[in-house]
């Protein structure tokens, strides 16, 4: 399907046994098949997308066109993209090039990690090892480095990785020339690196990038906070980690947002590491500077989000008095956040994209073509009734938590309802009596 959608649609039989590497056999058991469905047609030496996906198509494209249309005529103009962008017809994914040829053996994936600092990261770990194991016997062995935060020591994972005969790299990567450079000599080696969660510098070469708009998470959460403050206000901002990719696009993305509101001051940035504990320091610190003058807490997630409202409530704010937040992901952020009548905006950043990943690794070294980009998809999750003109909600926070599961829970992780941090147990090739290689990390209450 892909040969004859790059073929615009109809493609010669001779040109498809070269193209995808098919028995002419196999190809024509699978076309008849698929013509029996409307899928395909069959002509004499021809084959061609048939009448059931060109219908689907053209009501695709068309829904596409008005969904579009609708959600730009929402928007305020500064977030409207620039015409001919973001139409559905306009629309193109940048593809890779196969680095390898189709084998039939089993293959080695490497990992190299930046940090497993935080239950985000932990949930991140769980969903590739997850994605591993949904490969089964098609995995000889998955070899994970853990670099915590050290550039020079992801640099050195990423090549000891290549030298044990790896036939696809995995990395979630430090923003580092070392690691920059360690990633483009293995690419230019052969072997396909898929990068997950953060990129690495710009012009770097790689095979994919799989991710969620980092942009899009810290513009919407900004949009929605100062319409909920009317466009007045004073805000104190959170972003992550300071060495972090996404959470240098999440900063960026809201102090443009939060310009485009005169009213809105910003009374300071402070950088959380992501770690709850410091959060709630910088707060506490807040509160005695400025008191009942804070009229909203922008957090680029819920790790810091729940340090952020553990502290109001320490602080004796009772429910209804603490002001509006953004940040989602933990459990804990949405239960604390419910409990005590915060107005809330989230965009969770889903782990989920570890098992994608996989996913584009193993295709690329079977030599398929893959996207150069996959953006996972991420709903905005807003408290009952907090919605504002710009921002809606897909998905309510009252139904999003989880109640019945641990604190730590991280959700959007593409794991299942009964995913549980805590008594998480996978099997794959490398791994040792089925324990995962990520652990979590205890939270000071």
């Amino acid at each position: 399907m892909l040969a004859l959608a790059r073929a615009g649609g109809t493609a010669r039989t001779s040109e498809l046994i070269a193209t995808t590497g098919l028995p002419r056999a196999s190809l024509f058991r699978m076309a008849k098949a698929l013509a029996g469905e409307g899928v395909l047609t069959l002509e004499r030496g021809r084959m061609a997308l048939g009448p059931a996906v060109r219908a689907i198509l053209g009501v695709h494209a068309a829904q596409v066109a008005r969904e579009d249309e609708a959600r730009q005529q929402r928007m305020p103009n500064l977030l409207r993209p620039a015409h001919g962008v973001a139409g559905g017809a306009d629309r193109r994914i940048a593809l890779s090039r196969p680095s390898v040829r189709r084998s039939s053996r089993r293959f080695r994936i490497g990992f190299a990690n930046a940090s497993l600092d935080n239950p985000w990261r932990v949930a991140l770990m769980h969903a590739v090892e997850h994605g591993a194991s949904a490969l089964g016997n098609r995995v000889e062995r998955v070899d994970i480095r853990t670099a915590n935060y050290d550039a020079a020591r992801q640099a050195d994972d990423i090549a000891t990785l290549a030298r044990s005969g790896i036939d696809g790299l995995l990395v979630s990567a430090i923003m580092s020339p070392d690691v920059d450079a360690a990633v483009a000599e293995v690419h230019r080696s052969g072997l396909p690196v898929v990068l997950v969660d953060r990129g690495v510098s710009p012009g770097v070469p790689h095979t994919s990038f799989v991710t969620t708009s980092d942009h899009a998470i810290g513009s919407t959460t900004a949009l929605w906070l100062a319409e909920t403050l009317k466009g007045e206000g004073n805000v104190l901002m959170l972003p992550g980690h300071p060495e972090a990719e996404p959470a240098q696009r999440r900063l960026a993305a809201a102090e443009t947002m939060f310009r485009s509101f005169p009213g809105i001051r910003v009374l300071g940035i402070r950088w959380t590491f992501w770690y709850p504990e410091v959060t709630r320091g910088i707060i506490e610190d807040a509160l005695a500077r400025w008191g009942n003058d804070i009229s909203g807490v922008w957090c680029d997630s819920g790790q810091q989000g729940l340090g952020s409202l553990r502290a109001f409530v320490a602080a004796g704010k009772k429910p209804g008095e603490i002001p509006p937040h953004t940040g989602g992901d933990q459990n804990l952020a949405y239960k604390l956040a419910i409990r005590n009548r915060v107005k809330l905006a989230a965009i969770d950043y889903p782990p989920a994209m570890g098992g994608r990943a996989v996913e584009v690794l193993y295709a690329a070294m079977c030599g398929q073509w893959v996207p150069r980009e996959v953006d996972m998809p991420s709903e905005v999750i807003i408290t009952k009734g907090h919605s504002t003109r710009s921002v809606r909600a897909d998905v309510l926070a009252e139904d999003h938590v989880r109640w019945d599961l641990p604190d730590d829970l991280i959700l959007s992780t593409g794991l299942g309802p009964a995913y549980n941090p805590r008594s998480f147990r996978i099997h794959y090739p490398g791994n040792r009596y089925n324990r995962s290689a990520g652990r979590l990390v205890e939270d000071t209450p």
